[in-house]
């Protein structure tokens, strides 16, 4: 049996150079303008107010405190916005 991939999944055309970049965004400014308050913590941490989950950000970088859980901005995306891959390519990239 062969697989048909629909449009949608397809593998997209992101470069090394856009992913790589995409994962480098700063996580404050990026989930303050999607509206998340982010609560200072201690070295330069900051706790996210919006979430049942307790997650903490630093940088390009966040966990969740509750799971384990951890990445970077495409992974927040998806893990936690519930975003497709393109989905949060296009708006770390726009």
């Amino acid at each position: 049996m062969t697989w048909k991939r629909s449009e949608s999944s397809r593998r997209s055309s992101w470069t090394k150079a856009q992913i790589q970049a995409a994962r480098r965004t700063r996580l404050k400014p990026m989930l303050e303008a999607m509206g998340y308050k982010a609560q200072p913590m201690k070295n330069g941490n900051y706790l996210l107010c919006r979430l049942a989950a307790e997650i903490v950000i630093k940088d390009h970088y966040w966990i969740n405190k509750e799971d384990g859980s951890a990445g970077n901005a495409i992974d927040f995306l998806i893990n936690v916005e519930n975003m497709t891959f393109n989905e949060a390519m296009k708006l770390l990239t726009s």
